[in-house]
């Protein structure tokens, strides 16, 4: 596994490159914020290319908690960074299979919109050095890949 450097929250504004996204999910934010953080084994029926994922320990999940995911033959290990039940949700990458960051914290926000909900992904990097030379492409498909998580999280969501 590769370490990844420990940054906060304010890395979000530090970081080199900071991609921020936002969707409309067909669900109230209740329902969202469930889909999101409750469970990351669910994620697997939304988010495309996540294979498996869960949180260590146990009790309720919360800041300090440590989740892992797998995507393909790529493994993370994360620390949640933010826990603002319904509103907000944000992790820090620790280690990693690729060795894509130097640092990244990733930031969900849950805004109400009438009966619907707007999220907002903000993704702030210090790229490796494979990910520094592709950083342009990379956004590109980051944003792909997140506007298809939100189409199939508001079809998931209205089953």
């Amino acid at each position: 596994m590769n370490q990844l450097r420990e940054v906060g929250l304010d890395f979000l504004e530090a970081a080199p490159h900071k991609f921020v996204y936002e969707a409309e999910v067909d669900a109230p934010r209740k329902d969202v914020w469930a889909a999101i953080s409750a469970d990351p084994s669910t994620w697997t029926q939304w988010f495309p290319g996540l294979d498996e994922g869960g949180y260590e320990g146990e009790g309720a999940p919360g800041v300090g908690t440590l989740r892992q995911i797998r995507m393909g033959d790529s493994r993370y290990r994360e620390t949640m960074l933010a826990w603002d039940e319904p509103s907000r949700w944000a992790y820090r990458v620790d280690e990693s299979t690729d060795p894509v960051a130097k640092a990244l914290v990733e930031d969900w926000v849950m805004e109400e919109h009438g009966d619907h909900t707007i999220v907002r992904w903000t993704f702030a990097v210090d790229p490796g050095p494979q990910l520094a030379d592709a950083i342009g492409a990379a956004e590109e498909v980051i944003g792909d890949v997140f506007r298809q998580a939100m189409g199939n999280l508001s079809e998931h969501l209205s089953r």
